[in-house]
């Protein structure tokens, strides 16, 4: 099994600026890499691959001499980079983008010459020996990847890609009485099909005055000063504390459903997040709730800890389906928290009803398909009758 682990670094000066040499090496290998990318096609539609590019670095290292000073293996790291994204964009994803000089930076580091000391608090990396670290967690298993980054606020982490060696527990049969659907919104951010609802994380809609003031103190500074560099630092360390508040509450409500509850299996929506963002009346608070991260979260964790997820299409009319007796109720608006079905009058709640045709199709979907995994979409787009935006 792999896990993630995250460490605060503290270099010292010499280190810091090792490290500043790394990140501008493998961005201008992995830029490089880009333009040649670029030039390779349009000029005689040639398509260089990893290996094409990776075999051009001894040239490049006569040519410039000092890009010897930077770990070889990182430097490959950042071609295989690039090849990974060119294959996201082949799979429907962005075009790659040069990497900034500002911002976010990291770098990779596969080679085999890394060690962690958990005693004396460092971690030692290619060519940068014993860094300070901030090592809350210790880990028993094979080093595969350590990648540092720097963040916009100047902080370095450390994430280690380790090798537990534990085996991926096995996954048990769905069983329709320990499944349990779930339902993602803005109102409620999680309602599950039992009745239990964690209310909506909101920290960035909680301090908009703060970072609209900080917002136009940037736009006052004039470019290029170092006044608007400082406005620049903090406004970087608001967002940063917005994000850290935001992930910790979906890693407490993601944990505590797989851990608390007694289901086996869970149901989600395949939500098109992207496509929700463009509602320019609910894009902020669509961003907020982060309906990708807690997706994600929930996935991994699953295959952690031994249980079934099944995401069922995106198109799926759950909130406009009576859950008693499966009419759909075509007029459904986003405004209506609550409605009466014609056919049999029960009264439900959206979110809940949501939640318990989420479970009932996924349970649909794992009986046709024999397995949980990716969504199965049971009509045409151009048929769907499932609300674009969740509220």
């Amino acid at each position: 099994m792999l896990k993630g682990y995250r460490y605060r670094l503290y270099p010292n000066s010499s280190q810091q600026i090792q490290l500043e040499k790394s990140f501008g090496v493998c961005r201008l290998i992995y830029n490089t890499a880009l333009e040649c990318r670029i030039r390779a096609w349009q000029s005689a539609r040639i398509s260089l691959s990893a290996c094409d590019l990776i075999n051009q670095l001894p040239d490049l290292k006569e040519a410039f001499p000092w890009i010897a000073e930077v770990d070889s293996h990182a430097l490959q790291a950042s071609i295989l980079n690039l090849n990974k994204a060119f294959q996201y964009f082949f799979a429907g994803a962005g075009f790659p983008r040069f990497k900034k000089k500002s911002g976010w930076q990291s770098v990779r580091f596969p080679d085999h010459k890394r060690e962690v000391n958990f005693e004396k608090g460092w971690i030692t990396l290619p060519k940068i020996p014993r860094i300070k670290a901030s090592i809350d967690r210790a880990f028993r298993g094979k080093i595969k990847t350590v990648t540092v980054s720097r963040t916009p606020t100047g902080k370095y982490y450390a994430s280690i890609l380790v090798d537990t060696g534990i085996p991926i527990p096995e996954k048990p049969a769905v069983n329709p009485a320990s499944t349990l659907g779930i339902d993602l919104g803005l109102k409620s951010f999680v309602v599950t099909s039992n009745g239990r609802t964690f209310a909506s994380n909101r920290y960035l809609k909680n301090s908009p005055a703060r970072l609209q003031c900080l917002q136009r103190r940037v736009s006052r500074k004039r470019k290029g000063s170092q006044n608007r560099k400082k406005a620049n630092l903090r406004v970087a360390r608001l967002h940063e504390r917005i994000n850290h508040q935001r992930k910790d509450y979906i890693h407490k409500i993601t944990t505590g459903l797989i851990r608390e509850s007694q289901a086996e299996s869970f149901v989600l929506e395949d939500l098109h997040v992207a496509g929700m963002i463009k509602n320019r009346k609910l894009s902020q608070a669509i961003q907020d709730a982060s309906f990708g991260e807690f997706i994600r979260q929930m996935k991994y964790k699953c295959d952690w800890y031994g249980k079934n997820l099944i995401v069922i299409g995106r198109f799926e009319p759950s909130s406009k389906t009576c859950s008693h007796c499966g009419k759909i109720r075509e007029e459904l608006t986003l405004s209506e928290r609550e409605w009466t079905c014609e056919a049999c009058a029960v009264h439900h709640d959206r979110d809940l009803n949501a939640a318990i045709n989420i479970r009932v199709m996924g349970l649909k979907q794992y009986t046709r398909t024999g397995s949980p995994g990716e969504p199965v979409e049971s009509r045409r787009l151009g048929r769907a009758r499932k609300q674009e935006f969740v509220s």
